[in-house]
């Protein structure tokens, strides 16, 4: 009896030693620790969480790029809240902009309005307001309200609209305030512009729309020197070639 207890005592110090409970072979200890399924990884564990900061996206901290993240992307409505906001400051800073723009617009226009009649002179000085001519004339009454300084001549002045992006060759396309540019006349009605390429035609004129189918402009003393003039199914009408705005949205 003594010696079975001694070496039942002997088998367990033994099983202690190498981590085998009696009655089992080392190899079948081995085999259940390598079917034991690994610890889980911290990803696992949080499987929405920003793996570059380490913030945890269920407080509404993570990186929107994160599949499942409330950060902003999620329904996080404080996320969601600023986002809007920056829109909305967005939009009234565009809407601000644009109303100054026609509120500048209206200025050139009202400068315009006050010279009505004054006489014509081709090559007219630019300096003073005693005569225009057509180009002068634009030049002037933006000069007066805005800090834009348009070039000398008509010519000129349609390349820097079409350098600007502005130039549209639908005039009904245009707004207020924008120039409109023409080419040479050719007779006072539609056929006689008919087998004209306007895309070579030289600008020789040059005039402010006001809207509805009217123009301010300058083109002759017999004409009255400045004046307010209908454009459409006149004879400009079938000059025309593009026009466009000379103020760019900021």
């Amino acid at each position: 009896m003594k010696k079975q207890v001694a070496t039942l005592c002997a088998a367990a110090l033994l099983a202690g030693i190498v981590g085998v409970a009696p009655g089992k072979s080392s190899a079948a200890a081995s085999g259940s620790a390598s079917s034991r399924p690994a610890a889980p990884t911290k990803k696992t564990l949080l499987s929405n969480e920003d793996t570059t900061s380490g913030t945890d996206p269920r407080a509404g901290n993570g990186d929107s790029s994160v599949g499942g993240n409330t950060g902003s992307g999620g329904g996080n409505s404080g996320g969601k809240t600023d986002n809007g906001g920056r829109n909305n400051e967005a939009g009234e800073n565009a809407g601000s902009a644009e109303d100054t723009s026609a509120a500048l617009i209206e200025k050139v226009i009202a400068e315009g309005m006050k010279y009505i009649g004054t006489p014509y002179l081709f090559g007219s000085n630019r300096s003073t307001t005693d005569t225009f001519d057509c180009s002068d004339f634009v030049r002037w009454i933006y000069k007066q309200h805005t800090d834009l300084l348009l070039p000398l001549d008509s010519r000129q002045q349609g390349a820097f609209v079409k350098k600007l992006g502005t130039a549209k060759t639908d005039w009904r396309s245009l707004k207020r305030g924008d120039l409109m540019f023409f080419m040479t006349y050719e007779g006072s009605t539609a056929s006689d512009y008919r087998s004209v390429d306007k895309e070579t035609e030289r600008i020789t004129h040059v005039a402010l729309y006001l809207g509805n189918g009217k123009i301010l402009h300058t083109y002759s003393n017999a004409s009255g020197g400045v004046h307010v003039q209908s454009f459409a199914g006149s004879q400009w009408e079938y000059r025309f070639l593009f026009g466009g705005s000379v103020l760019t949205e900021k």
